[in-house]
């Protein structure tokens, strides 16, 4: 509710929540490169790929308005392996967050997904066929 004060355009709205993912991912990223650990690289690359889809988030779901739970899944993958790199770590109250996190993610993604693959569904129906 107070997301959608602060932010008035719906297509705003949608990309914050895959942008404060990938902030999140960039963030694990760095305090790994800071204690040394070898996979920063990957969080690395795989915050500027969640970030990068953050930014075209418009462009991709009106081709495949399905796409919106796919996101999620992603990033409730990441989630949960930055859980588990925190647990390994030896962390107690942080990894629990990230896996709630990631259940979070994954209840979003059950729903946009259903909700893009009925919007997806009836706009193909619309279409026209094509003659050849």
């Amino acid at each position: 509710m107070l997301r959608r004060h602060l932010i008035k355009d719906k297509e705003k709205r949608k990309r914050v929540a895959h942008i404060a993912a990938a902030v999140t991912i960039l963030i694990h990223s760095y305090d790994n490169y800071e204690t040394r650990h070898h996979s920063y690289k990957l969080f690395a690359v795989a915050g500027i790929i969640v970030l990068t889809l953050a930014l075209f988030h418009s462009i991709i779901e009106k081709q495949l308005p399905w796409v919106d739970g796919a996101f999620f899944v992603i990033e409730a993958v990441l989630s949960l392996v930055v859980a588990f790199d925190l647990f390994n770590f030896g962390k107690k109250a942080l990894p629990i967050t990230y896996l709630l996190l990631g259940l979070f993610q994954f209840y979003l993604a059950f729903r946009k997904g259903k909700k893009g693959i009925k919007t997806h569904k009836i706009n193909h129906q619309k279409a026209p066929k094509k003659l050849t």
